[in-house]
């Protein structure tokens, strides 16, 4: 683990490295902002009970008693003349429409439920129904279940605070090392993907190859939560460029292209057209513009990842304007930028009294606004902008007093409206995630998560990762197929190689390898039981390693001479696997194998010197000469594992 305890203090400095101790905040009972809206909420509320109530208290009449009642409490109409029955399924209907609410935004159907089952409360009222206790008891109900919420989260945060000091007395003596800037000397390491890895490489570039308009092999369900196709698209595309930075830098070819094409699905209508219908019913606005708001960073942030890893690892072309436009029709476009997409999550943010901002209207996720801040760091490497460091006491402050509770797990989801959450959304599924994405910004808060799940809920036994037999720890987000805890695996595969705990990350890769059936085709392998984004999310683990995020978002660690020395650019797929490609500036590296049978082909390299001669060694060819533009053909003889070497004569 990067936490080692007991240390008197700061670690010693290694490349830049540091030690840090990170303690957990008083988090008050509720947050500034948090309470702010909880109190404009009950004064809202206030009012409509005092209204609802005395039509009752005043002896105005059964139906407008009935239709007060229904405003007091979802149901509460049907009770006036006993419909018990009536009133279980109103309030049955309600909860419902909250659900569906949180689901997909709809602001508008918990207050048209609420007083629609008002309004047939009033319409059919016995006429002979004597109120009774009705009218003190109904107004009585939410008032005694407000101030039994209010009591029981009170009980609920003190023993989170004394929960918090027997903590911190455990992070005082705690240090996390807080990594530095990559040496851009030596370059970052670049490993070798062994056969098993290309294989399962070899699923996520076969998707991502395809025509831009199919979606062969994505599950579509509906574009409204996690397994939506944007989501899908990130995890492949992170995933593809994951792959890039730690294995094969100096090669662009088809790895680039798959990059390339997962970006530009996202601008397909089929992927983002789900804007105008929550805009319209969670905004009451009719502008199909995704970018048009302060919200959507369910499309921005995760969109905006991608792009950051693309900007870094390739080339900058989709900061040219128009260079993303969204097309809901031939003569309705939105054109935008990477810039574009940068300053809409910046100047949201700047705009929230929370900092973060929601997702589908009203819902405010901790872990979108990781990709967010990710959106606005791969920008800021990328065109020197600083987004992030214009937010970052904000974004700290939110996270650790609106977003964390005192025992340190973070809140999953808040409503911005209400400022309400709840208790579920506190999981491991929710603190994993965050942990990974969160790590290139905030990489104490991220290992302070971390060593608090090793602690609390994560543990070794027999060698294998176990996480608390939760329904949340225990779902495929990708398909909502509940049951198997397969993406728990790979998500602590994710976190624990980031983070730097390789002893977890190898035993949850090993769970992954034993117990999962792989599906072979053509070469390509996948976890046969596990939706798309899970297999993408795993290709993204198999290809982590240490601080590998937080060195390419968070520190731009790519060197200069990745950026302009001898590339492989073209090679033929499936034909040539590149399991390793890697430049010092002058020459290429490469170690290749065949997709298939052995083939003779021959390989494009470029960003050569005009002119000059190379020598080239495991090539059909001992030198090759660069043309006018600087790139050369190179023939080899691909039977198994084979290693290239170019460089200057």
């Amino acid at each position: 683990m990067s936490a080692t305890a007991p240390s008197a203090g700061p670690a010693p400095s290694q490349g830049g490295d540091r030690g840090v101790t990170v303690l957990l905040p008083d988090v008050p009972v509720f947050g500034p902002v948090t309470a702010r809206r909880m109190r404009r909420a009950l004064a809202v509320y206030a009012v409509v009970w005092l209204a609802g109530s005395l039509p009752g208290w005043l002896g105005a009449g059964l139906a407008f008693t009935a239709f007060g009642h229904g405003l007091v409490l979802p149901g509460g109409g049907f009770l006036l003349d006993g419909s018990f029955v009536a009133a279980v399924v109103a309030v049955v209907v309600f909860v419902l429409s909250l659900a569906l609410w949180w689901y997909a935004g709809p602001v508008v159907l918990p207050p048209l439920v609420w007083t629609a089952a008002a309004v047939v409360a009033a319409l059919t009222v016995a006429p002979r129904t004597v109120p009774g206790a009705a009218a003190a008891v109904v107004p009585a109900v939410p008032v005694v279940l407000l101030v039994l919420a209010v009591v029981v989260h009170l009980v609920r945060h003190r023993a989170q605070h004394r929960r918090r000091a027997a903590l911190n007395a455990e992070l005082a003596t705690t240090s996390f090392v807080v990594s530095g800037p990559p040496d851009l000397d030596t370059g970052p390491p670049v490993a070798e993907s062994s056969p098993e890895d290309l294989a399962h490489l070899r699923y996520a570039l076969d998707i991502a190859l395809q025509p831009l308009d199919r979606f062969d092999g994505f599950i579509v369900l509906e574009q409204y939560r996690e397994g939506a196709l944007r989501y899908q698209l990130t995890s492949l595309g992170t995933g593809l460029g994951m792959s890039q930075y730690t294995r094969t830098p100096a090669f662009s070819g088809y790895l680039a292209e798959a990059q390339r094409n997962a970006i530009e699905k996202m601008l397909d209508r089929r992927v983002w057209g789900y804007w105008r219908t929550e805009n319209l019913w969670g905004n009451l606005s009719t502008s199909r513009d995704p970018l048009a708001t302060d919200e959507n960073i369910m499309l921005t942030g995760w969109h905006g990842t991608m792009l950051g890893f693309h900007a870094l690892l390739n080339d900058r072309r989709y900061a040219e304007p128009g260079a993303l436009t969204f097309r809901w029709s031939p003569d309705e476009t939105y054109p935008h930028d990477h810039h574009a997409v940068a300053r809409q999550i910046h100047d949201g943010m700047d705009r929230s009294d929370y900092t973060l901002i929601p997702c589908e209207p009203n819902w405010v996720y901790t872990v979108c606004n990781a990709f967010g801040i990710n959106a606005m760091l791969g920008h800021d490497r990328a065109h020197g902008t600083a987004y992030v460091e214009d937010l970052r006491e904000r974004l700290r402050w939110s996270y650790e007093h609106e977003f964390l509770r005192p025992d340190g797990r973070i809140v999953g989801v808040r409503a911005r409206h209400l400022g309400l959450s709840w208790n579920f959304w506190t999981g491991a599924a929710v603190q994993l995630n965050t942990v990974y994405w969160m790590h290139p910004a905030f990489p104490d808060l991220a290992q302070r998560a971390w060593w608090l799940l090793r602690r609390n809920e994560l543990s070794l036994r027999d060698g294998r990762p176990v996480l608390p037999p939760r329904a949340s720890n225990r779902v495929d987000v990708g398909s909502y197929r509940l049951g198997r805890d397969t993406f728990a695996q790979v998500a602590i595969t994710m976190a624990a190689r980031e983070i730097g705990d390789d002893e977890m990350a190898d035993a949850a890769a090993a769970l992954l390898a034993e117990r999962e059936t792989v599906e072979e085709r053509d070469g390509a392998r996948r976890y046969a039981a596990a939706s798309p984004m899970v297999n993408f999310y795993a290709v993204l683990g198999r290809f982590g390693r240490r601080h590998a995020l937080r060195d390419l978002l968070g520190h731009g660690g790519v060197p200069e001479t990745w950026r302009t020395g001898p590339r492989l650019a073209d090679a033929a797929y499936p034909d040539v696997l590149v399991a390793r490609a890697v430049t010092d500036g002058r020459a290429l590296d490469l170690v290749l194998r065949p997709g298939g049978r052995p083939v003779r082909t021959v390989l494009a390299v470029d960003r050569l010197v005009p002119g000059a001669t190379y020598r080239v060694s495991g090539a059909r060819s001992a030198e090759v000469v660069a043309d006018g533009d600087g790139r050369a053909l190179v023939e080899v003889d691909l039977g198994d594992r084979l290693a290239v070497r170019l460089y200057p004569a």
